[in-house]
């Protein structure tokens, strides 16, 4: 039941390029303890590059909900949405992590393609 052990392969793991595995490491935390934050954004962020947006969008909308602050899961949603054809949802989103980080290049790059 140990949610740190899990985290503790997770690296190892992803070092030698076994996403798979990884995957299967972060859902087994997440039976543990569902609202685990850090594993549903790393879990997204897998999704997200594998192009797995739906799956990406689950676990994103689950991390910004307890975060809506947070920055990086902002402007990674920003650009699933994006990805998923939701350009009014990704330019609401990449606007608002201008408004945390007023210079930041991924944020602007995003809202200069939705608009």
């Amino acid at each position: 039941m140990s949610i740190e052990a899990r985290n503790g392969i997770v690296h190892p793991l992803l070092a030698l390029g076994k996403t798979d595995m990884v995957i299967k490491m972060y859902k087994e935390i997440l039976e543990i303890s569902p609202n685990e934050t850090s594993a549903n954004y790393r879990l997204a962020l897998i999704y997200y590059q594998k192009g797995q947006y739906k799956e990406a969008e689950k676990h994103l909308l689950l991390v910004i909900n307890f975060f809506p602050f947070d920055y990086d899961t902002v402007v990674l949603l920003g650009w699933n949405y994006y990805r998923m054809g939701k350009f009014n949802d990704a330019k609401i989103l990449f606007q608002k992590a201008l408004l945390f980080k007023p210079n930041d290049e991924s944020a602007s790059e995003g809202l200069k393609l939705v608009n």
